[in-house]
C-alpha cells in the first residue's frame, strides 16, 4: 500500500487527470493501455506496472472500479476550496490519508458492479464537500457494498413514494432494503376470519435511505 496510497491520491485529487479516465471510460481501457496514455494517472501505473498491460482478472477489475470512482468524483460539483482544504488535510496526516485512501481502495478490490464504485465516488465527493461525515461516509459504504442493485429502482420509488407498501412490489427485495436500514415497515392493520391474515406492510424511507439517495444516485 505504500506506492498505492500516495499514488491514488495524486490520481484522485487532479481534476485534470478526470478528463482522461473519462476518455478511458468512452474509449475503452485496452486501446488506450496500448497507447499509453494511462501513464499520466499515477495510480494505474502503480496497478500494473511501467510499460505492461493488466493481464491478470484482479488488476484489470480493480482498474476498472478505480477509473469510474475517480470519474465519479470528479464530476465537477466539488467546490474548489473543499478540494484544496481536503488535499491539504490528507498531506499533513499521513495517517489519516492511509486510513481513509486505504479505505477506499480496498472497497474499490472487493467490488464486482462497476455501479457500486461510481456510487462510492459520489458519497466521497459528498465526503470532500463536507456534506456528510467521515462516519457517515463508511455507514453509506458499508451500506453500498451489502446492497442489491436491483433493488435501487423500488428505494428510489418509496422515497418518491409511488410504492407505499408490501402489496406494490417484491415483498423479499423490501425486506432486503430494510435489512440495511434504508427504510422502515409498518403493519397497516389486521384482519381476522377462520385464520389470521398480515395486510401488507407499509414502506417508509429512513434517514438513512434519503441520505443514500440524495448523496449516492440521485
Amino acid at each position: 500500500m505504500d506506492k498505492i496510497i500516495p499514488a491514488f491520491e495524486l490520481s484522485l485529487l487532479d481534476p485534470t487527470i478526470s478528463d482522461v479516465c473519462a476518455d478511458m471510460l468512452e474509449t475503452g481501457i485496452d486501446s488506450l493501455l496500448d497507447d499509453g496514455i494511462f501513464k499520466s494517472i499515477p495510480i494505474v501505473g502503480v496497478l500494473i506496472g511501467a510499460g505492461k498491460t493488466a493481464q491478470n482478472i484482479h488488476e484489470r477489475n480493480l482498474l476498472r472500479q478505480t477509473i469510474n470512482f475517480i470519474n465519479s468524483f470528479n464530476d465537477g460539483t466539488i467546490k474548489r476550496e473543499k478540494l484544496d482544504k481536503y488535499r491539504r488535510k490528507i498531506s499533513e496526516d499521513s495517517h489519516k490519508a492511509e486510513e481513509e485512501m486505504g479505505r477506499v481502495i480496498i472497497l474499490l478490490n472487493k467490488n464486482v458492479d462497476i455501479k457500486k464504485s461510481e456510487i462510492l465516488g459520489s458519497f466521497f465527493k459528498e465526503y470532500v464537500n463536507e456534506n456528510i461525515s467521515w462516519d457517515q461516509f463508511c455507514e453509506l459504504s458499508d451500506v453500498t457494498m451489502r446492497l442489491f442493485l436491483a433493488d435501487i429502482d423500488l428505494l428510489l420509488k418509496i422515497n418518491r413514494k409511488t410504492i407505499t407498501d408490501t402489496s406494490q412490489c417484491v415483498a423479499y427485495q423490501a425486506e432486503r432494503l430494510n435489512s440495511l436500514g434504508l427504510i422502515e415497515t409498518a403493519i397497516k392493520s389486521l384482519t381476522f376470519s377462520s385464520g389470521r391474515n398480515e395486510s401488507p406492510k407499509e414502506l417508509y424511507i429512513s434517514d438513512l435511505g434519503r441520505r443514500f439517495v440524495r448523496y449516492g444516485i440521485s
